[in-house]
């Protein structure tokens, strides 16, 4: 069967997909737990992760090349499944949008999920800034007075009123 390639190559992208939101969702936890060591680990899971994807991203576009020299019809950028769905018999082409659509909505999940994850991270950031800058050593005042005057008697600050000055 000609599609059988094809149907595999598409399954593969979808097992791997799957794959990446399950990481995804570790990785939230991660990040909600602030388990910098889980989240390294995982960080290295999906980049094998997408390393295998694009593999298997080059296959894909590799065969439908080849199914479309074959027909004798020049191949467009990214041609889409419904271009290629012709050259298909009726079974092939139903497992072919079933796969399809599995693939899209995973992929549409893990997209919400990453969405999440930056978020979390971002305010994990803005939290550990906040932090810093509470560390920092605070510079002191500026103190307005006339050269030589101490602006504090008995520990408290002499404080005078704007409408104190002699006219």
């Amino acid at each position: 069967m000609i599609g059988d390639r094809m149907i595999g190559l598409l399954s593969d992208l979808h097992k791997q997909h799957e794959q990446l939101l399950e990481l995804s969702l570790k990785k939230t936890e991660a990040l909600k737990a602030n388990e910098m060591k889980a989240l390294d680990q995982i960080l290295t899971q999906e980049n094998k992760c997408i390393q295998q994807i694009d593999a298997i991203e080059n296959a894909r576009v590799q065969e439908v090349e080849s199914l479309l020299n074959q027909k004798g019809i020049v191949a467009d950028e990214n041609p889409s499944l419904a271009q290629l769905l012709r050259f298909y018999n009726e079974k092939e082409q139903q497992t072919l949008l079933e796969v399809q659509a599995e693939l899209r909505t995973t992929i549409q999940k893990l997209q919400e999920q990453n969405e999440l994850n930056h978020e979390l991270t971002r305010q994990s950031l803005q939290f550990v800034n906040a932090s810093l800058s509470l560390m920092e050593p605070k510079q002191p005042t500026a103190n307005y007075g006339r050269p030589g005057q101490s602006t504090k008697s008995n520990g408290y600050q002499k404080q005078q009123s704007i409408f104190d000055s002699k006219a």
